[in-house]
C-alpha cells in the first residue's frame, strides 16, 4: 500500500542573493547577444523542416525555402522572444508538492540522461542498457529527495528503436510520481504518441496542459542547424502545452570556434532560433534555455567532459539564458571517468558548485559516467553526497541570537565542554547527516566503505520503496499506445 509519509519530499536548492556569482557582466552579455543577433539576421539557421519554415515565413522571418535557411531581423526577433513566459510549472503526475515551479527562486536537481551502457546491478558486468534499467532507476529516483525530476537515465535499447521513447515513458510513469523529462523523442510521429501518454496520465488534454507531467528537450545540430525530427517533435509538444527546452551542443574546435565566447555565441543563436519558432507557432508556450557547450578531446575528437573550461561555459550559459528572460536548464555531470573514482568526484563537485551559484532552474546532474553514457546504479548515491554538501553550503551560516550561543558559552566558561549539553544533543541530530560516506562501523571502529554502503542502500530502495501506482486502467492505456505505435 502506498504511504506518502515514507517518501521524502523533493529538495530544491535556494541560493541566497549574497552567494550568487556572475562570470559574465552586463556588457559581456550585451556583446554576446549582439553577436548572436548579427549571425541570426545576416547568416541565419538551417531548418530542414518544411513545416517549420512555413511557420517562420508566415511569422515574419526571411526564409529561403530552397536552401532551407531562415534569417531573423533583430527587432522583430526580440519582439517574438518576448512572448515566452519567464516562469511556469513542470508538474508531478500525482502531487503538487512534487511540482517544479520555474520562477527563478529555486534550483531543481534531476538525473542525467541518456546513457547507453550499464554496469549490471547483479553481475556487475557492463552491458547495453534496457527498459528494465529505466524502471529501476525511476524507482530509486522516486525515493531520493535530491531528485526533483526524472530524465530516463539510460536508453531502452532492448525494444524497437522507433518506440524507445514510448517504452521509456511507460517505465518512468509506472515507477515514479515525479515529473518526467525526455530527450529520446526525435520524430513527429513518436511525439504524438508521447503526448497521448501524457494526456492519459494527466487525465485529459486540458489537465495535461494545466499540469504537464512531461517535458521535452530538443537538440540542435551545430553549427547553425536545427534537427528535422527534434524540431517537429518540439512543435507537437508545444501544441499540447507541454514544456520544451532547446539544447545546443557546440563543441569547441570541432563544431564551434576555438574560443569559449564564440561557442557560446553560436549555441545561443541556435537556441534562440528554435525558441522563436515555438513562440510563432504557439505564443506563450513554456520553453526553457539549455545551451551546453563542450570542449573537444584533441586525441579522440569526442567531447571532453572534465575540461577545465567546462565550469565557466556552464555558468556562462545560465547568465545568457536569464539575460533573455528564460528559465535555464544547466547541465553538468559530464565526467570522462569510466568508474566511480576521485576523478569523477572532482569533476562533478567543482563543476556543480560554480554552476549552482549562478542560479539555474533545472539541474540534471545525477548518475552517469563516461561522458553521460555509462550507468552504475549506485553512483547516484555518490552524487547525492555532493548534493548534500551543496545544500549545506547554500544554506549558509545562520547568525541569530540562538546560534550565537552567548549565554551558553558564558555558562560553560573557560576549560569546560559542550558534549553533554542539551543543545548539543538537539543540534547534533540536525548537523550530522552521515549519508554513505560516514556510516559508522562499531565492529571496525571506523567508517564503512562508501561503495558497499551505496550498493546496500540501492538494494534497500528497490526492495522496499513503492511510489503511488498509476490509476486503474492507465497502465493498460499506455500499453495500447505502444502497441499502436509498434503496429505502424
Amino acid at each position: 500500500m502506498y504511504d506518502k509519509t515514507k517518501r521524502p519530499p523533493i529538495l530544491p536548492l535556494e541560493v541566497k542573493p549574497e552567494m550568487r556569482i556572475q562570470v559574465l557582466n552586463e556588457k559581456d552579455l550585451e556583446k554576446i547577444q549582439e553577436a548572436a543577433f548579427t549571425i541570426l539576421e545576416e547568416r541565419g539557421v538551417e531548418f530542414p523542416s518544411e513545416k517549420a519554415l512555413k511557420i517562420l515565413a508566415e511569422g515574419g522571418a526571411r526564409v529561403d525555402f530552397k536552401r532551407k535557411v531562415a534569417k531573423f531581423p533583430a527587432d522583430w526577433l526580440q519582439s517574438v522572444l518576448a512572448r515566452a513566459p519567464r516562469s511556469f510549472v513542470m508538474a508531478s503526475r500525482t502531487d503538487p508538492e512534487l511540482d517544479l515551479n520555474l520562477d527563478g527562486t529555486k534550483t531543481y536537481y534531476g538525473t542525467d540522461g541518456v546513457g547507453v551502457r550499464t554496469g549490471d546491478f547483479t553481475t556487475r558486468k557492463e552491458r547495453p542498457s534496457a527498459k528494465e534499467d529505466v524502471a529501476m532507476m525511476a524507482l530509486i529516483s522516486d525515493y531520493l529527495p535530491c531528485v526533483s525530476f526524472y530524465w530516463p537515465i539510460v536508453s531502452a535499447q532492448n525494444v524497437k528503436s522507433e518506440t524507445i521513447p514510448l517504452h521509456e515513458l511507460e517505465a518512468s510513469f509506472s515507477h515514479t510520481e515525479k515529473h518526467i523529462h525526455i530527450v529520446s523523442c526525435v520524430q513527429e510521429k513518436a511525439a504524438r504518441h508521447c503526448v497521448d501518454m501524457a494526456r492519459i496520465v494527466a487525465g485529459d488534454s486540458a489537465a495535461a496542459r494545466r499540469r504537464p507531467p512531461l517535458s521535452l528537450v530538443a537538440c540542435t545540430r551545430s553549427p547553425l542547424c536545427q534537427d528535422l525530427g527534434a524540431i517537429e517533435a518540439a512543435l507537437v509538444f508545444a501544441e499540447a502545452g507541454l514544456p520544451v527546452g532547446f539544447m545546443a551542443m557546440p563543441q569547441i574546435c570541432l563544431t564551434a570556434p576555438a574560443t569559449m565566447a564564440g561557442a557560446l555565441v553560436m549555441g545561443h543563436a541556435e537556441v534562440l532560433s528554435a525558441v522563436c519558432l515555438i513562440q510563432l507557432a504557439q505564443p506563450g508556450a513554456p520553453v526553457y534555455y539549455a545551451l551546453s557547450a563542450e570542449m573537444m578531446n584533441p586525441f579522440s575528437g569526442r567531447a571532453l567532459g572534465g575540461a577545465m573550461q567546462k565550469p565557466l561555459l556552464n555558468a556562462g550559459r545560465v547568465h545568457i539564458g536569464h539575460f533573455n528572460n528564460l528559465p535555464v536548464m544547466a547541465y553538468y555531470g559530464s565526467t570522462s571517468s569510466k568508474q566511480i573514482d576521485w576523478k569523477a568526484g572532482k569533476e562533478n563537485a567543482i563543476d556543480s558548485l560554480l554552476l549552482l551559484l549562478t542560479g539555474p532552474e533545472l539541474f540534471p546532474t545525477l548518475g552517469l559516467l563516461d561522458e553521460y553514457t555509462l550507468l552504475y546504479p549506485e553512483k547516484i548515491l555518490f552524487d547525492y553526497e555532493i548534493f548534500e554538501s551543496l545544500r549545506i553550503m547554500t544554506e549558509g551560516i545562520d547568525v541569530s541570537s540562538e546560534t550565537l550561543a552567548v549565554d551558553e558559552i558564558m555558562d560553560v566558561g573557560p576549560g569546560g565542554h559542550f558534549f553533554e549539553r542539551a543543545s548539543t544533543i538537539r543540534n547534533l541530530k540536525r548537523l550530522w547527516k552521515p549519508g554513505i560516506v560516514h556510516e559508522w562501523s562499531h565492529a571496525r571502529s571506523d567508517f564503512r566503505n562508501p561503495h558497499e554502503v551505496a550498493l546496500e542502500k540501492c538494494k534497500w530502495i528497490l526492495d522496499n520503496h513503492r511510489p503511488r501506482p498509476l490509476p486503474e486502467g492507465v497502465s493498460e492505456e499506455l500499453r495500447k499506445v505502444i502497441q499502436r505505435a509498434e503496429s505502424e
